[in-house]
């Protein structure tokens, strides 16, 4: 009788610990990270620099205060646990940037945020089902794949040529100018751009009186210029690098070629272009963001980088900062770290940042979304374009002395 009263009484204990086990909350099966490890991809090096550089200032402002507050609320676990970012150079090369992508998703990361070149490895990120917040990503055709996992909180090529026409059409009536000249750099992105611009142009009555192309770094832009001149373009529009840009316009004054309207996108949009002084003036230009705009946090930001480095805050700080802040909501939306889960979060996304609204489409690129336009005047990187939140007009046609 003892032995089969034992026996009974240890297999009560033993369903009792099953029951206990099963009914143990996963917070405390599975005890909450120490950080919220977010994968970043960034070119630190090479030509992109420019933009990765100050994007890096972005992602750790946002970053740092975010965990000034503690972290972000993950429900799962029943606290708040800090983001650490965890930063991979793209080296401004498609095939590590594709590296890049493979590496975090091995490590585990439950999302990833990236600039420019993360477009490249839109396929790795849908394989692995690893959501990723681009914050300055331009190609329409990515976004056109309909992957489920590419969030892109940026603009694109064609809200980019929308935005340029739009503000010549704000022009007064009977100025704006109809003889355009494109000078496209052979490369994916450039090609894009500019199919998207003829549609437009035609749609406008604006006449593409010369189109050329030229090789990334070409010492001799000549034959384009005076093709351009020749055909008595009014606008030259091209979406050079820097050096080459400094060789259109060098050349172009050799040339005798003056257009009333010098369209740099790209080189232009980055404040180092001041430092040309009247050699760059006038140019225009199209970053994703700029510190004038009037979006809920930007005077806030404006403040805190000027505190912290003495200047304006770069065109590529705002789009940095705004997806770490989406990315942030996205986590505590899906209340967990699951992949997944935060991929839904994030198509639900419908918040206000500094870049503007962010809302998603079916193809989880941004809707409604304003392109803002600069203009070089007096050194100074101009917001002209929307024209309700310009710090100055568009000068047109170019003063030239």
């Amino acid at each position: 009788m003892k032995r089969s009263f034992s026996w009974v009484v240890a297999v009560f204990l033993m369903v009792g610990m099953v029951f206990m086990i099963s009914s143990v909350p996963a917070s405390a099966a599975a005890p909450a990270p120490k950080t919220i490890k977010i994968g970043v991809m960034i070119s630190l090096t090479g030509p992109d620099f420019q933009t990765g550089g100050p994007a890096k200032v972005g992602y750790d402002l946002a970053a740092e205060e975010i965990n000034k507050g503690g972290g972000v609320v993950v429900k799962a676990y029943g606290k708040k646990i800090p983001i650490e970012l965890v930063m991979l150079d793209m080296e401004t090369n498609p095939e590590k940037a594709i590296a890049r992508a493979e590496a975090f998703n091995a490590q585990n990361v439950p999302l990833c945020l990236g600039t420019t070149l993360v477009g490249a490895s839109a396929e790795i990120f849908e394989k692995n089902k690893l959501p990723v917040v681009a914050s300055i990503m331009t190609i329409n055709a990515i976004m056109d794949r309909g992957f489920k996992n590419f969030f892109n909180i940026g603009t694109l090529n064609s809200d980019l040529a929308e935005a340029i026409f739009d503000t010549f059409g704000a022009l007064p009536k009977g100025t704006m100018p109809t003889k355009w000249a494109f000078l496209k750099e052979q490369s994916d992105f450039s090609t894009e751009l500019f199919v998207f611009a003829k549609q437009m142009a035609a749609k406008r009555g604006i006449s593409v009186v010369y189109e050329g192309e030229y090789a990334m770094m070409t010492p001799d832009l000549s034959a384009l210029i005076t093709g351009a001149k020749n055909n008595g373009a009014d606008v030259a529009f091209a979406f050079p690098t820097p050096p080459d840009a400094i060789t259109m316009l060098k050349q172009s004054a050799q040339l005798g070629y003056r257009p009333k309207a010098n369209i740099m996108l790209r080189a232009s949009d980055d404040p180092s272009w001041g430092k040309l002084g009247p050699l760059g003036d006038y140019a225009i230009g199209s970053p994703d963001w700029h510190p004038a705009l009037n979006y809920p946090g930007v005077k806030e930001l404006n403040a805190t980088i000027k505190a912290k480095t003495g200047q304006p805050a770069n065109p590529s700080v705002g789009s940095a900062y705004a997806s770490v802040k989406v990315a942030a909501a996205a986590i505590e939306r899906a209340g967990s770290l699951d992949r997944a889960a935060i991929r839904d979060a994030l198509a639900a996304t419908d918040m206000d940042t500094v870049v503007g609204h962010v809302k998603f489409n079916s193809r989880n690129a941004r809707v409604g979304v304003i392109r803002p336009v600069v203009q070089w005047q007096g050194g100074t990187m101009e917001l002209v374009w929307p024209d309700k939140q310009k710090s100055k007009p568009l000068v047109y046609p170019i003063p030239y002395k």
